[in-house]
């Protein structure tokens, strides 16, 4: 399994802490480790290989924090570098489609706190045998109060029934009330291949640009660092994942996950 690691944000809501050219993710909050590092260490238990996509000035640091890191090898890393952001969807549609199909990859953003990792490791072995079977996997964060600041996943059991944008007050207590909703995590999982047949289905504007983006680096899985050039970039249709693929797709699976999550997104988060 791959683990894409998402780097492209900038933490605007923890400034000064967080800054352009030192981001929330790469800031060293918890334990003298930054989220970026905990985020590879993490998934290193479950994954032979880190994918991580960054912005062309971010390279360097996610670079040196990468080499900084216990489970560090170069072997098993790679690179992809966007010279301006495009959002999720054409992130993870470069990285997958410089991997083989069958890879099944799992896609988490870099700057994301999981406190329970025991109970982490049980949803991606169960997020995984999904993804085997050919499903987009999401994980639905059990809510713990009524956020009006996430997007919810309203489930029936591990089948998604609908995406639901940020709520106000009085329907995210609703929803919490209700008892299958869960916040969208934006981390996911599916096998490369599967992504891309969902991806050039519901949004081939997308994936025909990013193909184009990629040129010779389609489909070719080898290199350790793949660079994309400006002017194919902005070619590419700015959209997220969920946009894109996930809210359209009838091959979505939610794994409900109670893995003491935080997006540290904001202040409060951070104090909490």
């Amino acid at each position: 399994m791959t683990n894409i690691i998402l780097c492209g944000g900038s933490g605007t809501r923890l400034w000064p802490i967080s800054r352009t050219l030192m981001p929330k993710q790469f800031v060293k909050l918890f334990d003298d480790k930054s989220l970026f590092q905990l985020t590879l260490e993490r998934n290193r238990l479950s994954c032979q290989r880190s994918f991580i996509v960054s912005s062309s000035e971010q390279y360097l640091l996610a670079l040196d924090q990468t080499q900084e890191t216990v489970l560090s090898n170069s072997e098993t890393t790679c690179y992809l570098l966007e010279p301006i952001a495009r959002n999720t969807a054409p992130a993870i549609a470069l990285a997958c489609m410089t991997l083989d199909k069958e890879e099944i990859v799992l896609v988490t953003p870099s700057d994301h706190l999981i406190k329970n990792e025991k109970e982490y490791q049980r949803v991606l072995n169960r997020a995984k045998e999904s993804a085997e079977k050919n499903y987009l996997v999401t994980f639905g964060i059990k809510p713990t109060f009524a956020q009006t600041g996430f997007g919810y996943i309203e489930a029936d059991g591990e089948n998604v029934k609908a995406f639901h944008e940020k709520p106000d007050f009085e329907r995210a207590t609703a929803y919490l009330k209700a008892g299958n909703y869960y916040w969208n995590s934006g981390m996911f999982c599916f096998k490369a291949g599967i992504f891309l047949e969902e991806l050039q289905k519901h949004s081939p504007h997308i994936y025909n640009a990013c193909k184009s983006a990629l040129g010779d680096d389609a489909f070719v899985f080898s290199k350790k660092v793949i660079t994309v050039d400006k002017e194919s970039m902005s070619k590419i249709p700015e959209n997220s994942i969920d946009y894109a693929v996930m809210e359209k797709s009838s091959k979505v699976k939610v794994i409900p996950s109670d893995i003491g999550w935080s997006d540290v997104g904001s202040f409060d988060a951070l104090y909490d």
